[in-house]
């Protein structure tokens, strides 16, 4: 189906409403834009609103559109309503605009675009009224909603004239960036490993502290938070859980057919919206030709085009999938009408259906039930601990309880910051590992209360208390005294190195004994465990020895010569560029222009909204 899609995109309906609503939502993009007051507003402007139910019915738009059918829950995860909101803040933006400088989109050119609309068009290349309101109904719209799309599309064309145009390039400028491309740098190098640390004495005090008055804005900890929680996980009840065989049987008879694997068939597939060529294809194979060449010589469609893998019956569309599964191996079949097009399929290989092995149904079940039970039990306590915590009860009164049949391990994290940060006096900062409702409900409970119980992934759930808040603070020495040492090991380490280095290399008279050609493409040099070290080595200017530090190793460096590789400079290279250069251009200006249309109309964002909402548990999918 995917590549069915992939197929249909030289046609601006597609590419409005699969293109730029699902993967990209470009600034000149075709999307429906919905009015109405329904819900809280998310986005406005003047004299326009977007409620938070238009948003919600947008991602759910789009989620259908996309091959995978992913649950809202999925969608949100992936950041597919950022997408949206990002679509929906153009086009309220671009539409002010078009009002505010009173343009309009004459009727005639909303009936042109429609009837030069592929997609909307019968076999015989003439526009039908059928498949116009079938290809709004596939993609959830109305006639209403794609006329205001188009509206949309047609105004922002409107304001961006002025630099959509802009492709053409010096050839001057194209030849330096390509030479830029093609640099090649000759090198003398020597790569030196760093001393090891038990070589450097240990340092004063008084030098530690200097070194530690140097950096000491550097180690600035925000305010933050000490926190105790309990993990509370299904299996932590599974010793409690008693399964039976009549558990199992019962069980059994019950979900038995979810342990048949489906019928599978590995297909082949054009899509196409031109009759002759599908039936001329379908005739050639007819006569013996082989499925794979015509397709190559018919629609330039290589194997890895055509090639759709392997599907069960419910993955394919309903015009055609009856068919496909009652065809012979081998057997090509078209062209089929579907709402894509008219496509062709070869079916090249069948996985018949079977089932699982009885034993190990049984061992799954098991598990299953085992799990089920475990979050029943972990439910029954649940209310148990919401009790005590409505009676004031701490974390460890809790834990203390009855409730639990053996010790609840209790857990304790100290200076997290509002950002997720976790600060320490010895240790390098590093990020909380938990989701995003953890961290904000170490913040919006008091210090020395318990949070609400939190649900987190795979049915566990924490609880928190909070046991002190912490004001901003730069640490004194003594407390980061092992920290400050750490970092003078390290730095004293690199300073040693490269004096050692340098001797090194006056012994051979400055000269490095390595040569080597590099290329801007390369992606590392000899053994080097750093990604960057070509780009380090491409950013250096001055013709004399220098030092690059690596995370294990010093790299001493001298570019010996710069040169440009051998290319040949040709007008497809050229054209390319251009053309880069001109959807940059374009991109660029366009974001600018959006920003100043966010200030000049006043767009209100009512995110915390969304985020709300987001974060109520069980999102319908």
């Amino acid at each position: 189906m995917l590549r069915a899609l992939r197929n249909q995109t030289k046609s601006i309906f597609f590419k409005c409403f699969l293109v730029l609503l699902i993967c990209g939502f470009a600034l000149w993009g075709v999307g429906d834009l919905t009015g109405g007051n329904k819900g809280k507003t998310i986005l406005s402007v003047e004299n326009k609103k977007i409620s938070l139910e238009e948003i919600l019915n947008e991602v759910n738009r789009a989620r259908y559109m996309l091959p995978e059918r992913p649950s809202m829950e999925e969608a949100l995860k992936n950041g597919l309503h950022k997408n949206i909101l990002s679509k929906l803040e153009q086009e309220i933006l671009i539409n002010q605009e078009a009002n505010y400088l009173n343009l309009t989109v004459p009727l005639s050119v909303k009936m042109e675009l429609i009837q030069n609309e592929k997609a909307f068009k019968d076999s015989l290349g003439k526009f039908s009224q059928n498949r116009f309101l079938q290809s709004l109904k596939n993609a959830g719209l109305s006639e209403a909603k794609y006329l205001e799309s188009i509206n949309t599309e047609t105004n922002f064309r409107q304001l961006s004239m002025p630099f959509m145009s802009n492709d053409f390039y010096s050839e001057k400028i194209i030849k330096k960036i390509i030479d830029w491309q093609n640099e090649i740098r000759d090198i003398d190098y020597e790569i030196f490993e760093y001393i090891k640390e038990n070589e450097i004495k240990k340092p004063s005090n008084q030098v530690l502290k200097t070194f530690y008055n140097k950096l000491k804005n550097s180690l600035e900890i925000p305010k933050t938070r000490d926190i105790k929680y309990i993990q509370i996980k299904p299996s932590f009840f599974e010793d409690q859980v008693q399964i039976n065989e009549k558990l199992v049987d019962e069980k059994y008879e019950i979900e038995k057919s979810n342990y048949i694997i489906e019928e599978t068939r590995e297909i082949r597939q054009i899509t196409t919206q031109d009759l002759k060529k599908a039936n001329e294809f379908i005739k050639l194979t007819k006569n013996g030709k082989k499925f794979d060449e015509v397709a190559k010589n018919k629609f330039n469609l290589a194997k890895s085009d055509t090639n759709m893998g392997f599907l069960k019956k419910s993955d394919l569309p309903e015009e055609s999938a009856e068919l496909i599964f009652k065809a012979k191996l081998n057997e090509t079949l078209g062209p089929i009408e579907t709402k894509f097009g008219l496509t062709i399929y070869k079916v090249t290989n069948i996985s018949p259906a079977k089932q699982m092995e009885y034993e190990k149904i049984r061992e799954d079940l098991k598990k299953k039930l085992t799990k089920e039970l475990s979050i029943e039990f972990l439910f029954e306590k649940l209310d148990f601990i919401e009790d005590l915590i409505a009676e004031g009860s701490t974390l460890t009164e809790i834990t203390n309880s009855k409730i639990f049949d053996k010790k609840m391990p209790i857990e304790k994290l100290n200076k997290i910051s509002e950002r997720g940060l976790i600060y320490s006096y010895d240790k390098n900062t590093t990020f909380l590992d938990k989701n995003r409702e953890f961290l904000k409900n170490i913040w919006n409970t008091n210090v020395n209360e318990l949070s609400e119980l939190i649900n987190s992934d795979d049915d566990n759930f924490y609880l928190i208390e909070v046991v002190r808040e912490n004001i901003e603070e730069i640490p004194v020495y003594n407390l980061v005294k092992n920290k400050i040492y750490s970092e003078w090991l390290k730095n004293e380490t690199i300073l040693r190195t490269k004096e050692k280095a340098k001797k090194i290399i006056k012994s051979y008279n400055n000269m490095l004994p390595l040569q080597k050609s590099i290329k801007r493409s390369d992606k590392s040099l000899d053994n080097l465990n750093d990604p960057s070290i070509i780009t380090k080595i491409f950013e250096l200017n001055a013709k004399k020895v220098q030092f690059l530090e690596t995370q294990d190793n010093l790299l001493a460096v001298k570019i010996k010569k710069t040169r440009i590789d051998d290319y040949q400079f040709s007008e497809t290279n050229y054209n390319e560029l251009n053309l880069n250069f001109a959807k940059s251009f374009f991109n660029d200006f366009s974001n600018f222009y959006i920003q100043n249309l966010v200030n000049k109309h006043k767009l209100q964002r009512n995110y915390e909204e969304i985020d709300n909402y987001l974060n109520k548990p069980n999102i319908d999918n």
